[in-house]
């Protein structure tokens, strides 16, 4: 009996749909591309509960005739190639033939498209690859699909779907990807009934400040280069703007939205030692080269790209973006016609210059120690380290104060009263001190992180932190997404200190802050904290409040925190030694490591 046999086209469709369509992101990226290519100038995407009741793009390009409508929907039928050498000449989205037929074989699809110079349209209905209506109708000039009920017939496929945040998130991002390079097009974009976004026609800067806000507005520079090889143009953002994250990095390969590590590595390279290290630069670069030196046939959804020679648009690309750094005078230029004039006139005349001197201590030998019993060694470490830094620290209490230290402390009920502290050692972020004959040494970020994890978990469920409203409010502009986002959870907030007021599709008004809060750029402590938050909410399935509180207190532990004087050091370890869980920090990170007398001695056996 034989055992191979061909797939049915059911089968087959659901298989490649797999490939291609991953979540309603991918069918709106399809579709999106498809309106393009059919040279719409309008464009709408419709979306119902983040794509998985109705996802729906209304353009108004060339549509097709009554055949055509029904060959879409065949498997690698296409208009964009007809021989293998088309590959190496492509200007178009897709070409595969792939993406309606397999939307179609997981979802209910219904087709209305006509032809301008057509009196009548078609409309089709396909289920699951099955053509249930194929007929003329009344429609306007040009395309609309809907696709309905994704992942209808596959159930498990649908139950790996995120929540409607995170998929109307990546519904987002892929209008993005496609509005931000084409910027000639008119986009709208409606969840739910509600418009998200309109992107009216414009020039790239417009555009980018569209869809990401005004605060972009003084952020941009232009980079151009235009050779016979290559052409690249498009805008990088001031270096004080980078972020720890890459969401604002965008680069397009012939008005493609591409991935591509070695050239994202010439853009951040070229920003070398004008950002922190971990931080990234946010650009919207696109690159042309002749299409056939490059190949994007090499991923089913089109996103990656290869070429003939990655070391030469490597090179030009760092060249280009430097040279606008340099402009701007962000990076350090070499003048060779500068001749330096040095001034010696505060170098008074006939004034005697005495020559630098270095004071020893004859008596000083680190091998000596004292014969005195009664010196333990816990003294005499303390008399050797501090040498270091000598700060005697005292938690000054009117009462005993029961703080927590160690798990031992907690079972015996330890109490820390008029204890002597002696701080050795602090920096931005190790701080050493010691105590009860005990050397320590705290991460002071991953400590920090602990302590305002508690202190914002403990404002969420019992104390609201106190709000100091704004005599002038502050407007912040907010992706869709986001906006979707603080929506959701505008009354914890409110209980962290940040009273947010919607006055616009994307804009809110900030009527007020913590009493405390450091910093006065509320735009980017709002888009890190949500970022962050969708991390720990959707990802490590944690509770709403301590997703929040997590995310709110790794925000807030990104900027250094100043704690050189004797009064900072002695808050900070109280702050500490308060924490219900010292030792780890939300992150699952260590916070602290004791060493006794005697393992110091091991040590250096």
């Amino acid at each position: 009996m034989n055992t191979i046999h061909l797939l049915p086209d059911l089968v087959a469709n659901q298989i490649a749909a797999g490939e291609v369509i991953q979540r309603p992101a991918s069918a709106v990226k399809e579709l999106l591309e498809n309106a393009v290519d059919a040279g719409a100038t309008k464009v709408q995407l419709i979306i119902k509960d983040s794509g998985r009741t109705l996802i729906q793009v209304v353009d108004n390009g060339k549509g097709m005739s009554f055949t055509d409508a029904r060959m879409c929907f065949e498997r690698h039928a296409t208009s964009k190639i007809l021989t293998a050498e088309d590959l190496s000449h492509l200007t178009t989205k897709g070409f595969r033939g792939e993406a309606l037929a397999s939307i179609a074989a997981i979802a209910q699809v219904e087709l209305n498209t006509k032809r301008a110079e057509e009196e009548t349209g078609t409309r089709l209905l396909v289920e699951g690859s099955q053509v249930k209506e194929h007929a003329p109708a009344a429609t306007q000039d040009g395309t609309s699909i809907a696709v309905k009920n994704l992942f209808f017939n596959v159930p498990a496929r649908r139950n790996f779907l995120k929540s409607d945040a995170v998929e109307l998130g990546h519904i987002e991002e892929e209008l993005n990807r496609l509005s931000l390079i084409h910027y000639d097009v008119e986009f709208s974009f409606y969840h739910n009934g509600k418009l998200m976004q309109q992107l009216p026609q414009s020039n790239q800067k417009q555009r980018i400040i569209n869809v990401f806000g005004v605060h972009f507005k003084d952020k941009l520079y232009p980079v151009e280069l235009n050779t016979e090889a290559i052409k690249i143009t498009g805008f990088i953002a001031k270096p004080e703007n980078s972020k720890k994250r890459k969401n604002e990095q965008y680069l397009f390969v012939n008005n493609r939205f591409v991935k591509h590590y070695l050239l994202t590595h010439a853009i951040e390279t070229a920003y070398k030692e004008l950002i922190p290290e971990g931080h990234k630069p946010a650009f919207f670069i696109d690159i042309t080269v002749p299409p056939a030196t490059i190949d994007v046939n090499i991923s089913p959804t089109k996103i990656d790209v290869k070429f003939q020679d990655d070391r030469m648009i490597y090179a030009f690309l760092n060249a280009a973006v430097k040279k606008t750094l340099g402009a701007l005078s962000l990076v350090p230029q070499i003048d060779f016609n500068y001749k330096p004039e040095y001034d010696f006139s505060a170098v008074k005349q006939q004034e005697h210059i005495k020559s630098p001197t270095l004071t020893l201590n004859p008596n000083y030998s680190p091998y000596s120690c004292k014969s005195d019993k009664n010196i333990s060694t816990s003294d005499s470490w303390q008399q050797f380290l501090s040498g270091v830094k000598n700060e005697t620290i005292k938690v000054q209490s009117a009462e005993p104060e029961k703080l927590a230290f160690t798990e031992e402390d907690k079972e015996n009920e330890a109490i820390i009263d008029e204890t002597q502290l002696k701080c050795l050692f602090c920096s931005d972020a190790y701080l050493l001190f010691l105590w009860n004959d005990v050397l320590h040494i705290i991460d002071v970020k991953a400590a920090r992180e602990r302590f305002l994890f508690e202190y914002f978990l403990n404002a969420l469920e019992n104390t609201p932190i106190v709000i100091q409203q704004c005599m002038f409010p502050e407007t912040i502009t907010l992706s869709a997404s986001t906006v979707e986002m603080v929506n959701d959870i505008l009354p914890e907030l409110r209980a962290l200190g940040y009273d947010l007021e919607q006055i616009g599709r994307t804009s809110f008004a900030v009527n007020g802050t913590p009493t405390d809060e450091e910093s006065s750029n509320t735009q980017q402590i709002i888009e890190q904290f949500v970022e962050m938050y969708k991390t720990h909410q959707f990802l490590h399935k944690t509770d709403k409040n301590s997703a929040i509180a997590k995310s709110l207190a790794k925000q807030k532990c990104s900027c250094k925190l100043q704690i050189a004087s004797e009064q900072e050091q002695q808050a900070f370890i109280k702050q500490w030694l308060q924490c219900k869980a010292p030792h780890i920090s939300p992150s699952g990170k260590k916070v602290s490591k004791s060493f006794t007398n005697v393992e110091i001695q091991k040590f250096f056996e």
